[in-house]
């Protein structure tokens, strides 16, 4: 299970695993995903432009990206720099792209980011998996009022970011619940309004397993996942950085999601995603 310092946090499924398409499709889809979720960010050009019309994507598409956070070295720009005060220690840690499907060794310090190319509000539920393929208690780790002051709103160029730059700590520790844990799930829940029968609090809600399985079964849908190779290893910039934060909106050109995801759902309906991270063995 994903601890923080003084905070455990806990998880939940929701959907079928989501499937990569051939590889000799691979660039030119993941290039015709990035181009729908530009067109529908804010333009970086000062004078209003005629947009062309987003591309014909069909279902729902969510970026995400897994940061890893690692010493920084010298000669990196501080604004990258995540300034974590860690018992007597004052190292300063950078945060770095890793793919979806990386494993991650316990101890490790992550931090999740997610961007939707919809309007909507997002819920996360995370939970733990183990080797026979059986789950743990599902919690709903996001929104909380500590969280953003509980604001849960998303769409394109808004970027939420789990744990926040100012929680305390603002990271995940990857630990393993038992151990045979394998995976943490985490499920992006994206819905046109607020929840309201989720009273949100100061920290992680546990839900029911009843609750999770009727969200699946009424938005349960196929989702397709692909990789920025090109851009895995890279750290954190200024605007991310500050987009995280709320102070900004990311514009078509500022960088894109690591981990792009279309799902198959309806439109105006809500989307569900599960984010599969890997604990190493």
């Amino acid at each position: 299970m994903f601890r923080k310092i003084c905070l455990i946090l806990g998880g939940a499924a929701a959907l079928t695993l989501a499937q990569d398409p051939p590889a000799d499709e691979h660039v030119r889809t993941r290039q015709l995903w990035d181009t729908t979720l530009l067109e529908k960010r804010p333009s970086a050009a000062k004078a209003p432009v005629k947009r062309p019309a987003a591309s014909s994507v069909k279902g729902a598409l969510v970026g995400v990206t897994v940061w890893r956070l690692r010493p920084s070295k010298a000669g990196e720009e501080s604004a990258q720099r995540a300034l974590i005060q860690e018992e007597a220690s004052g190292q300063a840690w950078t945060p770095e792209r890793v793919a979806a499907d990386s494993p991650l060794a316990e101890g490790q310090k992550v931090r999740v980011s997610a961007e939707s190319a919809q309007d909507g509000y997002l819920y996360i539920i995370d939970r733990d998996e183990y080797a026979d393929g059986t789950k743990g208690a599902p919690y709903l780790i996001f929104p909380t009022l500590r969280t953003r002051g509980g604001d849960n709103r998303v769409g394109p160029g808004m970027v939420i970011e789990i744990p926040a730059q100012d929680d305390n700590p603002p990271y995940f520790k990857v630990e393993r619940s038992r151990p045979d844990q394998v995976n943490e799930v985490l499920t992006l829940l994206i819905t046109p309004k607020p929840m309201d029968e989720l009273k949100i609090e100061r920290g992680r809600i546990k839900l029911t397993d009843s609750q999770v399985a009727g969200w699946e079964k009424q938005w349960r849908a196929k989702s397709y996942r692909l990789e920025d190779v090109a851009h895995e290893g890279k750290p954190y910039t200024t605007t991310e950085k500050l987009a995280a934060r709320g102070e900004k909106r990311l514009n078509d050109k500022d960088p894109l999601p690591q981990t792009m995801y279309r799902v198959d759902c309806k439109p105006d309906s809500p989307v569900m995603l599960d984010v599969q991270l890997k604990i190493a063995k």
